[in-house]
């Protein structure tokens, strides 16, 4: 009787465990198998290297296009826009959006109010200060990502400057107060003015023509100017670009395409950089991890642009072989 009971229980483990396996491997291949879906919402195209770096970083945790379906709505500009394709991305019932700037986040943090869609937004700086988040360690909400960290930047940046060209006296700071609010740069601004023995003016502007005739007007009386971020200031920065040497003027800018185009230095991180990193975030959120506990990033990478072509026209004498902090030197 008792070799009846041992064989019939060896039956049962056996079928037991021959049913378990398949089943895991069913449940692994259905794993693998799955298809994300990214929403990606920009206001310009000029912002698509992030998703460029985040396809790149999400190959490293082995999604590929097979994996994975990147939905982009494109505003083109058209702020007006941006709220329906938040929408849109909202109905399409994806896993996560991707959001690349300020209006960005504004428009998917309204689109998601309800439905609590996971967002993760791209160097996107101030994120406590405009709302977005509770608090950068433990965000509260359905909002994390990448923080461009530009305001804790901006000191650095003005010490780059003087590092550069030394003769610098007087800084001209261009802010746009409907963009981003300088308060929270003001103390970072001005200890590093302090240490540095630089004046800063600090200048809002709103409008294109306002910009441009500030640079003609503050030209004579000022040895340098620093942009803070603001789309408006990129719709014209090759207005900018040609001011700033046609009056002998270093222009620290807001990117380092901005130095590709003729600026002469840019410090912080790539748009593609931090598309990179924020992969890492999206994984995490399509893996299942609640974005409320996952703590906003500051960028992983900083690196300092300088255009050699730029000091040549501005008379600053430049040597590469004394300067190895500055990661990237730009020839025309």
């Amino acid at each position: 009787m008792k070799k009846y009971v041992i064989l019939l229980t060896i039956i049962i483990i056996s079928v037991f465990l021959l049913y378990g396996t398949n089943n895991l491997s069913t449940n692994a291949h259905e794993k693998e198998s799955k298809v994300y879906k990214i929403g990606v919402l920009t206001f310009i195209e000029g912002r698509l290297d992030k998703v460029d770096g985040m396809r790149e970083g999400l190959k490293r945790y082995g999604l590929y296009e097979d994996n994975v379906e990147i939905i982009v709505k494109n505003a083109d500009e058209n702020i007006d826009d941006l709220e329906k394709m938040a929408q849109e991305l909202v109905d399409e019932n994806v896993d996560v959006i991707v959001t690349l700037g300020i209006d960005e986040t504004t428009a998917a943090k309204k689109a998601t109010a309800q439905s609590q869609i996971p967002v993760a937004f791209i160097g996107v700086a101030c994120t406590v200060g405009l709302g977005f988040v509770e608090d950068r360690i433990s965000p509260g909400c359905n909002i994390t990502g990448v923080d461009s960290y530009y305001v804790q930047l901006s000191g650095k940046r003005i010490e780059f400057l003087k590092r550069l060209v030394p003769s610098v006296k007087k800084v001209l700071v261009l802010y746009n107060p409907l963009n981003m609010p300088i308060d929270a740069s003001i103390e970072y601004l001005y200890d590093a003015a302090d240490k540095y023995d630089v004046e800063l003016d600090i200048v809002p502007a709103t409008e294109a023509d306002e910009v441009l005739n500030i640079l003609n007007e503050k030209s004579k009386t000022t040895d340098g100017v620093m942009l803070m971020c603001s789309l408006l200031f990129n719709s014209i920065i090759e207005e900018i670009i040609d001011i700033s040497i046609e009056n002998k003027l270093p222009l620290i800018a807001v990117s380092n395409k901005h130095v590709e185009k003729g600026a002469l230095a840019f410090y912080g991180g790539t748009n593609y950089n931090e598309g990179a990193q924020a992969a890492r975030i999206v994984v995490n959120i399509l893996k299942g991890q609640d974005p409320k506990i996952i703590p906003i990033e500051s960028p992983e990478k900083l690196e300092l642009y300088v255009n050699m072509d730029t000091a040549r026209k501005l008379g600053i004498d430049i040597k590469a072989s004394d300067m190895p902090y500055v990661d990237h030197f730009i020839y025309e």
